[in-house]
């Protein structure tokens, strides 16, 4: 057999998670979890109004999509 690599043990740089891009993604999370129109577990015993929890809805998704964007980085 000819020149076989012999180097077998190629690994991939790991991923490094940012910490405040995983807190914005928990941020957006919970805003749309508990003010949910119809759905979220504070308005299941406090009336909200829909001008509240709609907008706290579109700044969840935008927390969301802002944290999901930066969540990982390469090393």
């Amino acid at each position: 057999m000819a020149n076989a690599d012999k180097s077998g043990n190629k690994n991939n740089p790991r991923a490094k998670v940012s910490i405040f891009h995983l807190l914005l993604v928990l941020m957006g999370a919970n805003l749309m979890m508990l003010l949910a129109p119809n759905f979220g577990m504070l308005n299941s015993f406090l009336y909200i109004p829909d001008i509240y929890t709609w907008s706290a809805v579109i700044a969840g998704v935008a927390l969301l999509g802002l944290g999901f964007n930066g969540l990982y980085k390469k090393i």
